[in-house]
């Protein structure tokens, strides 16, 4: 080999093994303690999805501080104690922390202040608290399954969170309260969305005492919207909408699957009586409920202090509907149910259009809780075709 070849052979090998090596620093966490403008530098995946992996709390939280836009942040598999990520001023990066194996790191919980942010794809033991003040929190993907508080978002009176998303976790309870907590949501970005609970599954809620709830929304909000959730073996309130001291600007309820909430109450609270499986207090504006099935023998979705000016109540499966509030101003079309009743000061519309009366709907294969009905009425999925959790 001529002394010019052999000079670029050498360059071009030298070249290769710091490529090799900052590649493995990276990804494996070897290099933790490696300058952060490294990890700032490089949002390209390096393992499986992850920008970087790391081993611990600390130097993942190094890694968040420094990281580009669109970052994912991954963490190895083990136990770890509870995530505090802080706020990181008013728009930082868009940054995904995850486990780097779904389902294989387990946090004893998490506190999320930094807005942009996603947690995604672990096992949570203890409660997540999204901060007041954030803008764009994600909980993705995770197996919640310990707390007084699944996810706490987020635990103010006043302060509101905004453009909040909760999707894909599977909820395992039970918790000392409820799997979800909304306190104050807003659509800051305008997109009709504050508060986004999607495509969650949700078992062994039970009553205690404390009024366990699936999930439970209180003071105020605008713009929620609860979609695709699967909701069995629970004893719970579903859908639970109260103590708003104003509207609650905007509601959609749809193709959620809400069945055998007739779970025994909790052994600290033996006769904790009957559960609603969904129910909305007003006061509220633009609530449209579709295509939802709420089925099992005394499954209710009822409304109260409740109004029917712009309420659309359209092609749901639900055994028992139920109000003690006048509802004659609500467009109820094409819904098939068991029963319709309504209490002292009570009514519904007096026009009804494709009501369907039945106690005994055709439901595809119900002992697989494919409740599936044919003419586009309720969900329109099976549980078998979605995933939930890590």
């Amino acid at each position: 080999m001529t002394p010019v070849k052999r000079g670029i052979f050498l360059a071009v090998l030298t070249a290769l093994v710091a490529v090799v090596l900052v590649a493995w620093l990276t990804s494996t966490g070897a290099g933790d303690g490696a300058s952060g403008a490294i990890v700032a530098a490089r949002a390209q995946p390096v393992d499986g999805g992850c920008s970087v992996v790391r081993r611990s709390l600390a130097s993942l939280l190094d890694a968040v501080d420094t990281a580009a836009e669109g970052s994912v942040i991954c963490l190895a598999d083990g136990s770890y104690g509870r995530l505090e990520i802080p706020g990181a001023g008013a728009s930082p990066p868009a940054v995904t922390v995850r486990a780097v194996h779904p389902g294989r790191a387990t946090l004893a919980g998490a506190d999320l202040g930094r807005s942009k942010l996603t947690l995604a794809r672990f096992v949570v033991t203890d409660e997540i608290a999204v901060e007041p003040g954030t803008v764009g929190v994600t909980v993705s993907h995770n197996r919640v399954t310990g707390g007084y508080l699944g996810v706490d978002a987020g635990p103010t009176t006043t302060t509101t969170v905004n453009d909040v998303a909760i999707v894909g976790n599977k909820f395992v309870g039970p918790f000392g309260e409820d799997a979800i907590r909304l306190n104050r949501y807003h659509d800051a970005n305008g997109d009709g969305v504050g508060a986004l609970v999607a495509d969650n599954e949700f078992t062994n809620i039970r009553e205690n005492g404390n009024h366990s709830d699936c999930l439970q929304t209180v003071w105020v909000g605008d713009h929620l919207v609860y979609r695709g959730n699967y909701l069995h073996d629970n004893r719970c309130q579903g859908f639970f909408v109260k103590d708003q001291e104003r509207a609650v600007v905007g509601i959609v309820i749809e193709d959620n699957l809400i069945v055998r909430n007739e779970a025994p109450c909790a052994p600290d609270a033996q006769g904790c009586g009957a559960p609603s499986d969904f129910q909305v207090f007003g006061p509220y504006t633009g609530l449209r409920m579709r295509r939802n099935t709420i089925w099992g023998n005394g499954a209710i979705a009822a409304f109260q202090e409740a109004d029917g000016t712009r309420a659309r109540i359209e092609a749901n499966v639900v055994y028992k509907f139920w109000t003690s509030s006048d509802l004659s101003a609500a467009r109820f079309r094409d819904n098939t149910r068991c029963q319709r009743q309504s209490s002292e000061g009570g009514s519904w519309p007096v026009r009804v259009t494709g009501e369907v009366v039945s106690c005994s709907p055709h439901f595809l294969a119900p002992r697989l809780d494919d409740y599936r009905v044919r003419g586009g009425r309720g969900v329109d999925w099976a549980p078998r075709e979605r995933h939930f959790g890590p």
